[in-house]
């Protein structure tokens, strides 16, 4: 392992704790169902995911946005698709990966490109939400990584050159150590959306938010992110867009957007009219779709993947 990695402890319990609502019997269903861990060497650094289903069918791997984990998709991924190997893996320096001194899309894209030769044979179909649509778009316009992907939906991902940054840019934050909590409890109360955003379906925020915590000892809480992986040392705006063309895909790809998302306007303006781009809308649902809509999007995301060529 490279000097700066770091083993972080598995997700825990797939309950969070009593106080967020109740989810209902699918969520809690979806979470039931049996998952396995993996993992991939990426450059000296531990890349882990969950995975669904039996190895060797084709492959559909689901990236995270910023500051995000696996887990976020967890309820979609175990009812995406019963004759598909479903893979959500965790970006370095997110979730249950290791860190690195120094974060790039472009080492994220080898990442999911890694995961993807390490599940299957076959060129993978990728879902990939917020920061993680960018490092696909990165994935498969480069031409050395292109050819693992079948085909990908990139979800409220700002993939176009003049795409809206979030009110306060991702690159603009503060970058300081985590605090760490006396309690997960009070760790809990303090969680954030970030881009921030409301969201009626605080079951499913309370879900994500305990798994974005870990232990620490010798009895504290910290958020498993590196608060690093929004350094921005060239001063760009990768992590806030995508900066490359869509036009150099080697793969085809749709979009799906939340109807009420701060990036839904650019889109219709940037990609309506593209031709063999399917460009679909969650209503009612904001940037953070999964967890507005979890139902929604899983339905659109079942039919695009049932039904594009």
């Amino acid at each position: 392992m490279n000097a700066g990695t770091e083993v972080v402890p598995e997700y825990g319990s797939p309950e969070p704790p009593a106080g967020r609502g109740t989810p209902p019997a699918w969520f809690s269903a979806a979470l039931r169902r049996e998952r396995h861990t993996g993992e991939v060497d990426v450059g000296g650094v531990p890349i882990r995911f969950l995975a669904w289903g039996e190895p060797g069918s084709p492959a559909t791997i689901l990236v995270h946005g910023g500051a995000a984990h696996a887990m976020w998709w967890a309820p979609i991924a175990a009812r995406l698709d019963p004759d598909s190997y479903v893979v959500a893996l965790d970006l370095s320096g997110h979730g249950c990966s290791g860190h690195r001194p120094v974060y790039a899309v472009e080492h994220w894209a080898e990442e999911i490109a890694a995961v993807a030769e390490a599940v299957s044979p076959d060129p993978a179909t990728v879902v990939a939400h917020s920061l993680g649509g960018i490092v696909t778009s990165c994935a498969m316009t480069r031409a050395d990584l292109a050819g693992r992907f079948r085909r990908a939906v990139l979800v409220d991902a700002p993939v176009w050159p003049d795409a809206a940054a979030p009110e306060q840019p991702l690159a603009d934050r503060e970058i300081r150590p985590h605090r760490t909590y006396a309690s997960a409890a009070e760790a809990l109360g303090r969680f954030r959306l970030v881009p921030p955003q409301p969201c009626d379906n605080d079951w499913y925020v309370g879900h994500i938010a305990w798994h974005s915590l870990r232990p620490v000892a010798p009895s504290g809480w910290q958020w498993r992110f590196d608060p690093r992986i929004f350094a921005n040392p060239t001063g760009d705006h990768r992590i806030t867009r995508f900066e490359g063309s869509l036009d150099r895909a080697g793969c085809p790809f749709a979009v799906v957007m939340g109807e009420r998302s701060y990036l839904a306007p650019g889109a219709r303006a940037a990609l309506a009219d593209r031709p063999g781009t399917p460009l679909r809308f969650v209503p009612d649902a904001a940037h953070h779709v999964m967890l507005d809509q979890p139902l929604a999007l899983l339905s659109q995301l079942r039919d695009l993947l049932g039904s594009w060529p």
